[in-house]
């Protein structure tokens, strides 16, 4: 079902142990210009090193998408 007049987004967070050190890391993804395809064309809204860090990533894009300055 089409959503155009309704303000939408997508986030996709990407989990994954690196092989050989088993270092944590996480890519935040949204649609890129296209406007819904994240086959490699979507964009990077963050990196992180750390399981802590993904939330308060996830936090910022809803700030950016909500349109405040806050992030809480």
């Amino acid at each position: 079902m089409p959503v155009d007049d309704d303000r939408n987004g997508v986030l996709v967070v990407h989990v994954w142990l690196e092989g050989g050190t088993d270092q944590f890391r996480a890519r935040l993804i949204a649609p890129g210009p296209d406007g819904g395809r994240l086959d490699g064309n979507g964009i990077t809204v963050a990196v992180t090193a750390s399981p802590e860090a993904v939330p308060q990533a996830v936090r910022s894009w809803l700030s950016s998408f909500l349109g405040t300055a806050t992030g809480s």
